[in-house]
């Protein structure tokens, strides 16, 4: 019956999932202002629909520092921050043997059926190294809104050789990322319309759906991936 359970709940997220938007979604945080008079990690803390599991992952990662801001290294930094229900299909997906947990490979079949019905159990099953490395790929030094992002040189793709548009992003693990702008047409009239922000990866040579940007507590910026994001795919 557990294993019918979590073929059937697999497959609503994914239904879930091949509903959103690639391109550029919205991920609902729950107020309209972007601005939070607290740390990332108390905005994280504080929205549990959306980030439960994230803050499970950094916390696991031992680096609340980091997103407390109280890291005197990082003053501010830049988290392009994977959902909850991103890292969920995550631990789901190896629960259930679909994966196997990185660096311990038997690991997820001594869970038992309690632990496997509480994902923030799975996530502090994960190696802590993996952990620290997958949240330090999403952490950029400094704060990069995305007024500060160039815009894309319509000319070239983005990660074409000729490209002279777009911001490229060292993330602290080190793998390279390139953030760019596009504004839309309205009304027929060229760059009329709303810009929105894109970011490619060049490690995955994959764009990476970004959702909400410009979420700003006192210690930087939150860029929300979308919710269909695959965690790791950045």
């Amino acid at each position: 019956m557990k294993a019918i359970k979590y073929t059937f709940v697999y497959a609503l997220i994914l239904i879930g999932f091949s509903a959103c938007d690639t391109k550029q979604d919205w991920l609902d945080t729950g107020i309209c202002s972007p601005y939070h008079d607290c740390s990332i990690m108390d905005y994280l803390r504080g929205d549990t629909a959306n980030w439960k599991l994230t803050v499970e992952l950094i916390e696991r990662a031992g680096l609340t520092d980091l997103f407390e801001g109280t890291d005197p290294a990082y003053k501010e930094i830049t988290f392009f921050a994977p959902p909850s229900l991103s890292i969920l299909r995550h631990v789901w997906d190896q629960a259930t043997g679909r994966e196997q947990f990185p660096g311990e490979p038997d690991r997820w079949r001594a869970l038992t059926d309690d632990e496997k019905d509480h994902p923030e159990r799975l996530v502090q099953a994960l190696d802590k190294d993996w952990c620290r490395e997958m949240v330090l790929r999403h952490v950029i030094k400094g704060k990069h809104l995305k007024d500060d992002i160039a815009f894309r040189d319509r000319n070239h793709d983005i990660e074409a050789e000729e490209q002279t548009g777009g911001t490229d992003l060292t993330a602290e693990s080190g793998n390279k990322l390139r953030a760019y702008r596009e504004q839309t047409n309205y009304g027929g009239v060229p760059d009329a319309g709303a810009i929105f922000m894109y970011l490619y990866s060049f490690d995955v040579m994959e764009m990476v759906p970004l959702a909400t940007p410009d979420i700003q507590p006192l210690n930087g910026v939150v860029h929300a991936l979308n919710y269909n994001y695959v965690l790791g795919k950045i």
